[in-house]
């Protein structure tokens, strides 16, 4: 991944606004901040704290908030930060918005590394959305600067708007728990980081509000009123028709349903990863890994629980879950419940037999083998 050296070059005075700035807003965001603090690491003070950076309008409030003079860092004599630009290479003006990065950054007194890579490229040969590569990129991105610059906490610049987006997008494909509860304030990355989202309970109108008041600059990324990606149109059609006919405060309302949600996820995990210890079997030979399991547990589990073992046996054969939807767990089911020996199911990047009261859940010939950790 190409990367960009630092600009050295720009001034760090104080930016405009930054110590005349009062009100609701500004107090909401810093308590959101402060609370995130919570979460860093025990030796955080010696360790640095890596903030993704696209110069756009969420992630520039969070990094004066917390790295302006005065700001939550600072008074909560918090670790030191860095900030992370990723060049997704879509928009001919790319290069322009990560030299923007570099120099707001700077002007904060905080360095800003900035790579590249070729999301569209990525995209398509991964058969991956546009949408989809460049948060993959991202978060690989960050890792790797992470692991460099010995950073274990990522934040991002996530809002209660985002999460409401994300729960009408997940809804509307269907989703269950897992799905619909959206994005975590918190969550334990498998590329070894944490990644925090301190914004998800400030809307993307108060933003625009502490950003707009405050006189700091952003960077409008014109790609957010494209009408072909399907996260604008939920933005700038579903939910003010959301907020306009049935519910005003909708994003607070969608934003508390995701919450309610991870819980209940949080807890019937638990109970799947139980119930998959006491009944499944992981073989690994060959180098692939293998999942059996009688067909009687899976037949007179509650159907929650039987999709969920069957998704955590897919995951642990597999190695993930991708291109894995309820259809293929449904016809699982279907199979150990009404199918016959020697029965099977081909589902992406996996096979499932029935033999002899037994289900066997291999990855297919020629899938990657599981990672250690399932991821």
């Amino acid at each position: 991944m190409d990367r960009a050296a630092p600009d050295p070059g720009v001034s760090r005075q104080p930016p405009p606004g930054s110590q005349a700035l009062r009100g609701p807003v500004l107090a909401a965001v810093r308590e959101a901040l402060a609370a995130a603090l919570d979460w860093f690491p025990d030796d955080a003070g010696n360790r640095s704290v890596l903030v993704g950076f696209s110069g756009g309008m969420d992630s520039t409030a969070l990094l004066h908030v917390l790295g302006a003079p005065g700001g939550v860092r600072e008074r909560a004599g918090g670790p030191a930060l860095l900030a992370a630009h990723l060049d997704h290479r879509l928009r001919p003006d790319s290069g322009a918005q990560a030299g923007f990065a570099r120099t707001v950054a700077a002007s904060l007194g905080i360095e800003c590394i900035t790579g590249q890579q070729d999301v569209r490229g990525r995209a398509r040969r991964e058969s991956r959305s546009i949408e989809e590569a460049g948060r993959l990129a991202r978060l690989d991105f960050f890792a790797e600067i992470a692991r460099e610059r010995g950073a274990a906490t990522v934040l991002l610049g996530h809002t209660l708007t985002d999460q409401a987006e994300t729960v009408l997008l997940q809804l509307a494909r269907g989703a269950g728990a897992l799905g619909l509860g959206a994005m975590a304030p918190v969550r334990s990355d498998e590329r070894g980081i944490e990644i925090v989202r301190p914004l998800l309970s400030v809307s993307r109108t108060e933003i625009a509000e502490l950003v707009n008041g405050a006189g700091w600059p952003f960077y409008p990324d014109p790609s957010n009123e494209l009408e072909e990606f399907t996260r604008n149109r939920i933005r700038r059609q579903a939910l003010p028709l959301l907020r306009d006919s049935v519910n005003p405060r909708a994003e607070a309302a969608l934003g508390r349903t995701a919450a309610l949600l991870r819980e209940d996820e949080e807890w019937l995990s638990e109970i799947t990863s139980e119930r998959f210890r006491e009944v499944a079997s992981v073989v690994k030979r060959d180098g692939s890994t293998c999942v059996r399991f009688p067909a009687a547990a899976l037949g007179a589990a509650h159907p929650a629980l039987a999709r969920r073992l069957v998704r955590e046996a897919l995951r642990t054969a597999r190695g993930d879950l991708r291109r894995i939807g309820a259809v293929h767990i449904e016809a699982v089911v279907r199979l150990v419940r009404t199918g016959r020996g020697g029965s099977s199911v081909n589902l992406p990047g996996a096979t499932v037999r029935l033999e002899q009261r037994v289900v066997t859940v291999s990855p297919a010939e020629g899938a990657p083998a599981a990672s250690a950790d399932g991821s």
